[in-house]
């Protein structure tokens, strides 16, 4: 059988490797396919194994087909739609550099006052 995928189809494989660099799948048994760290999110790219497992079915989105059509790129299609990729914007949280950026310059300020710096 020869199955030809495209880019934006969202198919089932099944786990061949997780790495700390991403998860690799097979989706036919001459195609096969990466999920980069970076489309993971981040308690997943901070130890992949604990959320994935070889053997495991995975529904996916193929992002891009490598020339020769055996290799792809792709996403993990979540089921709420949502994807949520590691990137700098996801670190910004209350208690990161949002945080910072707005406080930064009260901190200076008070640290003046009180002769710190």
């Amino acid at each position: 059988m020869d199955v030809k995928f495209k880019e934006g189809d969202v198919v089932e494989g099944r786990i061949t490797g997780v790495q700390s660099y991403g998860i690799f799948l097979k989706l036919t048994d001459e195609c096969s396919g990466l999920i980069h760290a970076t489309e993971l999110e981040k308690l997943e790219m901070e130890n992949p194994n604990r959320f994935y497992k070889i053997g495991q079915p995975l529904k996916v989105k193929i992002l891009r087909i490598k020339p020769g059509g055996k290799q792809a790129v792709l996403r993990i299609q979540r089921s709420n739609g949502n994807r949520r990729r590691v990137g700098a914007k996801n670190f910004e949280t209350e208690s990161g550099f949002t945080r910072i950026k707005k406080e930064l310059d009260k901190w200076v300020r008070e640290a003046k006052d009180k002769n710190y710096i």
